[in-house]
């Protein structure tokens, strides 16, 4: 088994150096050329329902990529949340809360979850909410790969519950710190609740009525299943929103010139409409290698910002944003 996944680490591997631009640009591709392989070289058969469920509703209403079932059809073992290759913030609140929330009121408990980019693989401990391992194919060596992600293989977790990883993880300083703990009984309750909006009398759904000023832009921007993310202007809840439509695998360069009126785009790559013509007031957004249009008031910030998320069917009273009470 082990020899077998190695070499599959290896075709992934090469996979990731020769066809980055082209895997990288939308969550499917990476799904399907990098996700589903590296899960059914560890025992999931992605093809098969009595094994794994495909974008299973949660208790929260959201769609999880992956749920790892126990055997013939379920329960959930691990929830396994995919983005875009090109994604590299780990959407760790997200892919907590989908065990957190199906693990309420169930005897039956969900003691791992884990999110992938097709090259980053990083698998938590649902109760204690420590990243249990960490892989990078692109930076390390397949056999410890392998060895790292043999805490995944389905033989294994069936047999005690656990993952067991041989090799202790990496740590990165973008996720929480890393303690191993003892496992923690199924009946802890979580550390985190289900995320809902933080609202209040200064906040409110994009796509409700209420007054805006240029004077008094948003203080904060959150999105479905995250935390408030800080803003300072219109046209910076305009990045972040682009951000989050990017790590959701939705907006990419290919697609990324939207058009707003004759001859005018609302992104490009460039910084320049159809036409020829420069933006007015450019905002680079370099993570994602666009450029944002942004000579715009605060009520045409707000348009907009209902325009894009409705652009890709995206559900704008789920996307708070706070304004100066």
């Amino acid at each position: 088994m082990l020899t077998d996944l190695v070499q599959t680490i290896e075709t992934l591997q090469q996979r990731i150096r020769a066809h980055r631009d082209h895997i990288e640009a939308y969550e499917s591709r990476t799904r399907v050329a990098l996700v589903d392989p590296m899960l059914c070289a560890l025992g999931w058969d992605v093809s098969d329902p009595s094994l794994v469920h495909i974008e299973p509703r949660m208790a929260n209403g959201g769609w999880a990529d992956y749920a790892l079932l126990r055997g013939n059809g379920g329960p959930p073992v691990v929830i396994v949340e995919a983005k875009a290759l090109s994604v590299t913030k780990p959407p760790v609140l997200q892919t907590v809360s989908y065990a957190v929330t199906e693990n309420t009121g169930s005897t039956t408990k969900i003691n791992y979850c884990a999110w992938t980019n097709g090259d980053e693989w990083a698998v938590f401990d649902v109760f204690t909410q420590n990243l249990v391992t960490q892989v990078s194919l692109a930076r390390e060596k397949a056999p410890k790969c392998a060895l790292k992600l043999l805490g995944l293989w389905r033989d294994s977790l069936l047999s005690d519950g656990n993952v067991d990883i041989p090799v202790a993880p990496v740590v990165s300083a973008e996720l929480p710190s890393v303690a191993f703990a003892p496992r923690q009984s199924a009946t802890v309750a979580p550390r985190i609740a289900p995320p809902t909006p933080s609202v209040d009398v200064a906040s409110a759904p994009l796509g409700s009525n209420f007054e805006v000023t240029n004077r008094h832009p948003p203080s904060e921007v959150q999105f479905p299943g995250r935390s408030a993310v800080a803003v300072r202007s219109w046209q910076g809840m305009l990045v972040e929103i682009a951000l989050w439509l990017h790590e959701q695998g939705l907006l990419t360069r290919q697609n990324c010139q939207i058009p707003r009126g004759r001859n005018r785009v609302i992104f490009s790559a460039n910084g320049m409409h159809p036409n020829g013509e420069p933006f007015r007031n450019p905002v680079q957004i370099e993570s994602i290698g666009l450029v944002l249009e942004g000579h715009r008031s605060g009520a045409a910030c707000l348009r907009l910002a209902t325009d894009l998320l409705e652009h890709f069917g995206q559900d704008t009273s789920q996307v708070y944003v706070r304004l100066p009470g």
